[in-house]
């Protein structure tokens, strides 16, 4: 007996002999299988990570929980994958239909991961998330391999070959697909429409693989499907009617509502990755958040009208806009990473009513522009936020604030708005941010916005500071009681998710 009559025989897959042209496709079509397979993991990795973010932001916790289940499911795949493709009992296009109704898991339980957290709480809840809405298509892609291995295998001689080849082929998927999803779909499209068109695409390929390798086939259904599963995306994103605008950008999920408050006053907000970065009266283009009133009260307090202001993040710029409200006289430099929301801010807030030649926007990362020569300033504001309350940890390093400090001009005050609970496991994040500032400030205090009735409830702290002892004077605000303790964070070693995180352990209340 020949070695691939051997191997067919222990169910190994055989090429049928023919036209030399027909086998070349036939090979071609595998390769693209493989190819399309290692595309829809990125996809799903890099679109799934989006979709937690207005739920769990896009720390370090919500990308380990995705990656970590995405990888799980892929071995599961493959272990599982390589058993059915010997028994030959289960077609690999019906594995790849299953994929394909799966993937559109994301698209009709989008509000799952709120009810995840609620459930289990941060952590595991992003895991569950995971779990649940990606992991049962990444399963079946991890199939996908060893069955093509199996078809493609000629040999015994040649089965090395043919699966690095497959592997290399559904890794060059994997590559485009991280850079294609990332850098050009995401921005092009709303999160589930992305979704649904990577689940039609797993049918198209579900029909490819029948016509290639054998199996049912279904051509009217799987048009249905087809063409279905990117409509029901395309229907999923529809707008609430509070929303005016929601889309993603390079750096996060973006959306502007305008809704009435509590007082009964209506309020236009801009969101990035769940967290309410800006929001103004519409009425009157005043800021509504209490940070924002309660920065520009303590500037009264000191009696400082800065003639110049840096403001490293500037969201929909409600808070620049004030200041030079407040000191027409002001010059207002602001940094701001994406320019999408600069676009938003001109668009739907106050900042874009009338021209605003006091105000210039710089968009770049906070510290590249720390870190080049330039002028001083009389303030210095941060105001960055990655999520509901986190804020990216390489903006609260002693290397950072040092480089912050250089740029406060002699006799002028840093400022920055933090959220903290004041009491339990919350709050060890903002004990190692004061030891952290008290690193580059002679002069660090913590103010309350406003008096809690409980202080295990999370709220805006105005932080305020001098490089110089002796400039800042007495002020009639509530100092926040969390003294520095611990040892302060730098860019080796800050673990901020993980302190801030502990928010959410503690069980996350807002005042």
């Amino acid at each position: 007996m020949t070695a691939e009559a051997s191997h067919a025989a222990e169910g190994g897959g055989t090429v049928p002999p023919g036209d030399p042209a027909v086998r070349g496709l036939r090979r071609s079509g595998i390769f693209a299988l493989a190819f399309g397979s290692g595309f829809a993991v990125l996809a799903i990795e890099i679109a799934g990570a989006r979709l937690i973010a207005p739920v769990f932001g896009l720390s370090v916790v919500p990308w380990t929980a995705v990656i970590g289940v995405i990888l799980a499911a892929l071995a599961v795949g493959s272990h599982v994958g390589g058993r059915l493709a010997d028994e030959g009992r289960v077609p690999l296009s019906r594995i790849l239909v299953f994929a394909g109704l799966t993937g559109a898991l994301p698209v009709v339980g989008a509000g799952f991961p709120w009810l995840a957290r609620e459930l289990f709480g941060f952590i595991p809840g992003a895991v569950v998330s995971a779990l649940v809405l990606f992991a049962p298509p990444v399963v079946c892609l991890g199939a996908v391999v060893p069955f093509l291995v199996q078809a493609e295998t000629e040999s015994l001689s040649s089965v090395g070959r043919r699966a690095g080849d497959i592997g290399a082929a559904a890794t060059a998927g994997s590559i485009l697909g991280s850079f294609l999803t990332g850098f050009v779909l995401l921005p092009a499209m709303p999160l589930t429409v992305l979704l649904g068109v990577t689940a039609g695409a797993l049918i198209l390929m579900a029909v490819a693989s029948a016509r290639l390798l054998g199996g049912p086939r279904d051509d009217v259904r799987m048009a249905v499907a087809i063409v279905g599963l990117p409509a029901l995306g395309a229907l999923g994103a529809g707008l609430p009617s509070d929303t005016l605008h929601a889309s993603q950008t390079l750096y996060g999920a973006v959306a502007v509502t305008e809704r009435p408050w509590a007082d009964g006053r209506v309020v236009r907000e801009l969101w990035q990755n769940g967290g309410s970065s800006s929001a103004e009266y519409v009425e009157s283009g005043e800021p509504a958040h209490v940070y924002a009133l309660t920065s520009l009260a303590i500037l009264d307090s000191l009696g400082l009208r800065p003639a110049r202001t840096l403001v490293l993040g500037g969201a929909a710029l409600t808070l620049p806009v004030a200041l030079v409200a407040r000191a027409p006289e002001t010059w207002v430099d602001v940094v701001e990473i994406d320019p999408r929301v600069t676009a938003l801010a001109s668009t739907h807030f106050e900042y874009g009513k009338r021209e605003r030649a006091a105000i210039s926007v710089v968009h770049e990362d906070a510290r590249v522009f720390l870190r080049r020569p330039g002028e001083t300033y009389d303030m210095l504001y941060l105001d960055v936020f990655d999520h509901l309350l986190t804020v990216p940890w390489t903006m609260v390093t002693a290397e950072a604030f040092a480089d912050m400090a250089s740029r406060v001009a002699p006799g002028g005050v840093f400022m920055a708005n933090v959220l903290s609970p004041l009491e339990g496991p919350g709050t060890e994040f903002l004990a190692r941010l004061r030891a952290t500032l008290e690193t580059a400030f002679a002069d660090v205090r913590v103010y309350l916005t406003g008096p809690s009735t409980d202080p295990r409830v999370t709220q805006n702290l105005v932080v305020v500071a001098s490089v110089e002892s002796g400039v800042l004077p007495a002020l009639p605000w509530v100092d926040a009681p969390v003294a520095a303790q611990g040892r302060p964070l730098t860019d080796a070693w800050a673990p901020v998710e993980y302190l801030q995180g502990r928010v959410f352990v503690q069980g996350l209340r807002w005042r």
